[in-house]
């Protein structure tokens, strides 16, 4: 039976814009031997597939600095504050970036690792049904955000082929179980 390795010292090496890099040393229980990983984290985050009352998904565009390229993804974001729940995240993220209010949330759980190799941050998975506009997005000086209003079915493909946001895929499969088609 595979078991735990044990982690040991850790550093961190840098810190900016919400991410932590540390150099992390673990025993590997077979070897007893001590190797060190590179791990790259931040808080916990929720992501939202948002669909009309007209099935269409509310997606945004924005450019992420990590691929040097601007993505259609979903509203998302991290925990602002300690006793906020993901769903309350997904819920806030979702108006702040979109001005879209959700007559019903649906939590898809497990949450997902963002890369578990190499992180330790999670990411939780909702689908708002029911969203209708209700305000204007209030963006952080930092986001420069658009909505787009895409057909479900349209969506359901570029997910197949378009898309490189790996969370709004796993948000769209996951969810097809509570949306018309």
């Amino acid at each position: 039976m595979l078991k735990l390795w044990k982690m040991g010292k850790s550093e961190t090496v840098a810190k900016g814009y919400g991410k932590e890099f540390r150099r992390v040393m673990f025993t590997n229980p077979a070897t007893q031997k001590d190797e060190e990983f590179c791990l790259i984290g931040q808080r916990d985050w929720s992501v939202t597939l948002p669909i009309t009352k007209g099935n269409m998904v509310v997606a945004v565009s924005q450019y992420k600095q990590g691929c040097n390229k601007v993505l259609l993804e979903l509203p998302a974001g991290t925990t602002d504050f300690k006793d906020e729940n993901p769903e309350t995240v997904a819920r806030r993220e979702l108006l702040e970036e979109t001005g879209y209010r959700a007559e019903k949330m649906i939590f898809l759980g497990p949450p997902l690792w963002m890369a578990s190799r190499n992180s330790w941050t999670r990411f939780f998975v909702f689908v708002a049904l029911g969203c209708e506009k209700t305000q204007a997005a209030k963006l952080d000086s930092s986001e420069e955000i658009e909505t787009v209003l895409v057909p479900y079915q349209k969506w359901l493909a570029m997910c197949q082929s378009e898309l490189e946001e790996p969370s709004a895929i796993i948000a769209t499969f996951r969810a097809m179980k509570h949306c018309q088609n």
